[in-house]
């Protein structure tokens, strides 16, 4: 059995984290058998250009505090540090530069990641260097939803392996996108953000937060 270290990478934008990303991490490590979670917040999605998120100053800090209590839990700035949107192969060929190429690296990403990951920078690469582990949520929360999704766009062997990496998790119907809508419409918080991201967002107006 090899000795080298097993690492989780978790990236997004994590604008705003909220308690799936705190929750499901740790599952999948658990069950993945990682040694660390890695979160890699990111600069600028090169998928949503459009879209600019929060300042990454405030993005780190809520992050920080939201997986303060995350055991095995680490956060790198590298790709807020680098120039331009944040491309996960370029990512994973540093991680593997300064973490050794004997470190193995598994990719956590939500189901519709995985379903538009033919769009993503060198994507045959990005599964060389790191393993996906795919959690299902909506629109595609099950797989075969997923799988048909994959069908449109991988042969039948890459879709039987893309549903091997599948990764049996409960169901944590959150994201940022609902965050940011309830926020807007002033309603309750306290089941989708843990309490000290929620008080960092109204003490520095975040996202429409004591707007008006």
């Amino acid at each position: 059995m090899s000795d080298a270290p097993r690492i989780l990478i978790f990236g997004g934008t994590f604008d705003p984290p909220h308690r799936a990303h705190r929750i499901l991490p740790p599952m999948v490590a658990e069950k993945l058998s990682c040694d660390e979670i890695l979160y890699i917040p990111a600069a600028i999605n090169p998928l949503k250009l459009d879209a600019p998120p929060t300042p990454s100053e405030h993005r780190l800090a809520m992050l920080k505090l939201a997986v303060a209590p995350v055991p095995k839990a680490r956060i790198t700035t590298m790709e807020l540090e680098r120039e331009g949107p944040s491309y996960t192969v370029d990512t994973l060929r540093e991680l593997k530069e300064t973490g050794g190429r004997e470190t193995e690296l598994r990719l956590l990403i939500g189901a519709d990641q995985a379903a538009s990951f033919h769009r993503w920078r060198e994507w045959k690469t990005i599964v060389e260097l790191a393993r996906p582990a795919v959690m299902l949520r909506a629109p595609w929360d099950d797989a075969k939803s997923l799988e048909a999704q994959w069908r449109e766009h991988h042969d039948a062997e890459r879709v039987a392996w893309w549903r091997s990496c599948i990764v049996p998790l409960p169901n944590v119907p959150v994201s940022s996108t609902d965050v940011r809508e309830r926020i807007r419409q002033r309603e309750p918080l306290t089941d989708l953000l843990d309490p000290p991201v929620i008080e960092y967002i109204f003490r520095h107006g975040l996202y429409g937060a004591n707007a008006g």
